[in-house]
């Protein structure tokens, strides 16, 4: 695991469950986070998790966006612009046979808006058994506490990687 995880700031929580009722019975099947955003989630970009390296994941829900209710593992990230042939027909199969609700790989080459960038591989998804406040969650380049202030979804920020000790307490 790595030294930085990664927050996505409100995701909808129905986006959630479905990836929850699948690795309920498959833990290991990575199933994918589509982040509304045209920015490219640099770190991930510049040096992907892989398997063997993941990166924590932390998610609030759109209805709760100053708690943590989420976490996981990120396991690869791909640029949605890039993808093409048999690798965006075998994601968009698990999408479409895992998935139904995220309708396959979304938000590209739609006149008048940006395309969306971030595709997230991820698993090992699990909701929190007790929620945590977004302010415990330091950034990395601050070592400040995240605000809980947060107003609206969208958005994400790298943060220091807690031990394994201290977040078994929320799970």
């Amino acid at each position: 695991m790595r030294d930085i995880a990664l927050f996505l700031n409100g995701v909808f929580d129905g986006v959630l469950q479905e990836i929850l009722e699948i690795q309920a019975y498959l833990l290991e099947q990575i199933l994918y986070l589509q982040p509304y955003s045209s920015r490219r989630i640099v770190r991930l970009a510049e040096n992907p998790p892989t398997t063997e390296e993941p990166v924590r994941l932390f998610i609030s829900v759109t209805d709760d966006l100053a708690m943590v209710r989420y976490t996981g593992e990120i396991v690869g990230w791909d640029d949605k612009r890039q993808l093409a042939g048999w690798k965006l027909n075998a994601i968009n199969r698990v999408i479409y046979a895992l998935q139904p609700n995220e309708g396959g790989v979304y938000g590209l080459r739609e006149p008048e808006k940006p395309d969306m960038v971030n595709l997230l591989h991820v698993r090992r998804l699990r909701k929190l058994s007790k929620p945590f406040s977004v302010a415990q969650l330091a950034m990395t380049n601050t070592s400040q506490q995240l605000s809980t202030g947060r107003t609206q979804a969208g958005g994400w920020a790298y943060v220091v990687n807690p031990n394994d000790a201290w977040l078994a307490e929320y799970l």
